[in-house]
């Protein structure tokens, strides 16, 4: 999936008090010097404490920390302060489903494009909040609706498949799979090929292990991540976890498809140990 960022001077325009330290703040986290930007944040929200803005953006620092528990405070005490800074009620809805609290994720998400339905067709992170929430018809129509935002996204085509598998049956799912062309991540042409019927699941792993250099850290991550999901699909939980716990090992820190794969492999565990 790809994420579009909020850039962070889009909370700046229109700001005037403690502009300085907003800038501040925000140059931080351009830089990602995340530690920076929360003392930046600490030291500004101290003489600014119903600034929305700063507790934003020390939610993001904070997030870039991976700290989410805090972040999810900040993203809380922004909403208090202006409960109409809608930023803050999506990157809300971020930090709880990193937390694994896909029930506050859905309410947050739901809530937002509501509010902001122009953010609907682009939003695929709620649509992986529905498929976990098994809301899967509301998913299904998600996937396709971001299909017009991106048509060339393999990951976007395969959760829509998994909704609709869920919402009909693997059947139907397979005969209305969206028309993905151009993702040029190794191994993802082959990954829809897989979920079509149409090649081999060893053989991804190949596939990924011959990725070209600036691919050949994440093509691993990005095949057992989709193979741990195939094997699910086809109740396989063996294989599923086998490759979802290597997925959210691999997975990079700075990723949001490495956090679903993260908080997949915690479900698939709690799961186990019931």
């Amino acid at each position: 999936m790809k994420l579009i960022p909020f850039l962070f001077a889009l909370v700046l325009p229109f700001q005037t008090e403690g502009i300085e330290d907003l800038l501040k703040v925000d140059q931080a986290l351009r830089g990602k010097a995340f530690e920076k930007a929360v003392k930046l944040a600490d030291e500004a929200i101290a003489k600014s404490p119903k600034n929305e803005r700063l507790y934003y953006l020390r939610g993001l620092a904070n997030s870039g920390l991976r700290d989410y528990s805090a972040a999810l405070k900040d993203f809380d005490n922004s909403l208090k302060a202006n409960p109409k800074f809608y930023n803050a009620l999506d990157q809300r809805g971020s930090a709880n489903f990193r937390l694994g609290k896909m029930k506050e994720a859905g309410a947050d998400f739901d809530e937002y494009i509501k509010l902001v339905p122009d953010e609907y067709p682009g939003h695929w992170r709620r649509g992986i909040v529905l498929y976990y929430l098994g809301r899967f018809k509301e998913g299904k129509e998600q996937f396709e609706s971001y299909q017009k935002v991106e048509n060339s996204d393999v990951e976007n085509g395969v959760w829509h498949y998994l909704c609709y598998a869920r919402a009909e049956t693997p059947e139907k799912a397979r005969a209305a799979m969206l028309p993905i062309q151009g993702d040029r991540r190794v191994p993802m042409t082959e990954v829809y090929l897989m979920f079509q019927g149409k090649f081999a699941p060893d053989k991804i792993l190949e596939i990924a292990n011959k990725a070209p250099a600036e691919q050949e850290k994440i093509a691993p991550f990005y095949a057992h991540l989709y193979l741990g999901l195939y094997y699910e699909s086809i109740d396989d939980k063996k294989k599923a976890a086998e490759h979802m716990e290597k997925a959210a090992k691999l997975g990079p820190l700075d990723h949001y498809m490495g956090d679903v794969a993260r908080v997949h492999w915690d479900i698939l565990k709690k799961d186990k140990d019931r």
